[in-house]
């Protein structure tokens, strides 16, 4: 079964340096859209993907995008190997950790523009409300563009 929030409120718990955005990211700043899952902004050094296999590894991590291999996150990547982007499902739901993200920048860009809140008893940063919008302004699929209408007229607001 699927929990997003317990799966965030995981990674909120862990010692990873992460940037919460996404639609989870839009409901945060006011949005009213259901999210699918949580997408995170992060850069996976060795430390932050062995703090990420410990903390996750009672919820069958395992890589999603290749439908013919999903292998476990505790296999994949090796010590030494690099990945940039990590797409993975869960027992508690679909994680997926970006190091940039396109038009914005890289983690050290985002994280620096972004804002903190408490979140389930921890301080957590969030994505820009402008970083969002910008973001969501050069996606195409409907969802994201019915996101950014809503963002837009949150920006308005405030």
């Amino acid at each position: 079964m699927e929990n997003l929030n317990s799966l965030l409120k995981t990674l909120l718990e862990s010692k990873i340096d992460f940037v919460l955005i996404g639609g989870y990211a839009a409901v945060v700043h006011g949005s009213s859209q259901v999210t699918q899952d949580v997408d995170i902004c992060a850069v996976m050094s060795e430390g932050q993907l062995e703090e990420l296999r410990a903390v996750l590894k009672n919820f069958k991590p395992v890589h999603r995008m290749n439908p013919n291999f999903q292998p476990s996150l505790l296999d994949v990547p090796e010590p030494g190997q690099k990945m940039n982007n990590i797409y993975l499902r869960t027992d508690l739901g679909v994680l997926d950790i970006l190091e940039s993200v396109e038009p914005v920048g890289n983690f050290g860009r985002i994280k620096e523009k972004a804002i903190e809140i408490s979140l389930f008893g921890h301080s957590c940063k969030v994505i820009s409300l402008d970083d969002l919008i910008t973001v969501k302004s050069v996606m195409s699929r409907p969802k994201d563009k019915s996101i950014l209408q809503e963002l837009l007229k949150l920006k308005k607001k405030s």
